[in-house]
């Protein structure tokens, strides 16, 4: 007969991944200029201290409506 671990035990040491993720809460500024610049694009923000002001976010409905660097996805990653 099999021992018998307790549930919490078990789900405290199986492993862990993130399954969703949204890059813009991970990516820093100054990721995102290195990579900018490697990739010869312009962002709207012209320094890291600039564009950190920006995720200054007071509450939720500023976050979500904010101009989204925002669209940098489709700026600086493009080669």
């Amino acid at each position: 007969m099999m021992n018998q671990v307790p549930i919490e035990k078990f789900i405290a040491e199986i492993p862990k991944a993130e399954l969703h993720l949204h890059i813009e809460g991970t990516f820093e500024p100054e990721l995102m200029f290195e990579i900018a610049v490697r990739n010869k694009r312009a962002l709207k923000y012209q320094s890291v201290t600039e564009l950190k002001n920006a995720y200054d976010f007071r509450n939720f409905w500023i976050f979500i409506t904010a101009e989204r660097m925002f669209c940098w996805k489709n700026v600086i990653f493009m080669i």
